[in-house]
């Protein structure tokens, strides 16, 4: 994200570097905002002591800096808040109710959700054969949304 002017929304940020280096920009530009933002309280306070706290400028981050902030943050929480987690649980055993309370949901939210991002898969497996879900995937996974529903 060498120019954060481009990057508006969290798709635009989504491309451009793997998450390991998302995290990194995000921790520099967030540990930036969090050392202004202190130096700012300190002269505020009154009590801002450059030999104790540091001589060197501490600029806020910029409006775009900012931006590029929020849309690290939302990419980095969709990115290891994958649906594919859910799928790989379910396939090692972990059940509907485990999975709802350890993502602070319920079963029904987590069932629908699933569901929907099965249907996704396998609407672009038929675009690309190479991609998503196989039709037997998708009717294992639709069947695994069905298992126990009526009990949640």
């Amino acid at each position: 994200m060498t120019t954060p002017e481009q990057h508006t929304t969290w798709r635009d940020a989504r491309y451009d570097m793997p998450v390991s280096q998302q995290l990194e920009r995000y921790n520099t530009l967030a540990a930036r905002h969090a050392s202004a933002r202190a130096r700012a309280e300190l002269v505020a306070r009154g009590v801002y002591d450059p030999a104790r706290h540091g001589a060197e400028d501490r600029p806020a981050l910029t409006a775009a800096e900012h931006i590029e902030l929020l849309a690290l943050a939302e990419c980095i929480a969709r990115t290891v808040r994958h649906p594919a987690n859910v799928h790989h649980a379910l396939l090692a055993g972990v059940t509907w109710a485990e999975i709802a309370r350890v993502v602070d949901s319920d079963e029904r939210t987590v069932r629908r959700d699933y569901q929907r991002w099965a249907d996704d898969q396998h609407d672009l497996h038929r675009h690309d054969p190479r991609l998503g879900m196989t039709a037997e995937e998708y009717a294992a996974a639709t069947a695994r949304v069905a298992e126990g529903a009526a009990d949640a």
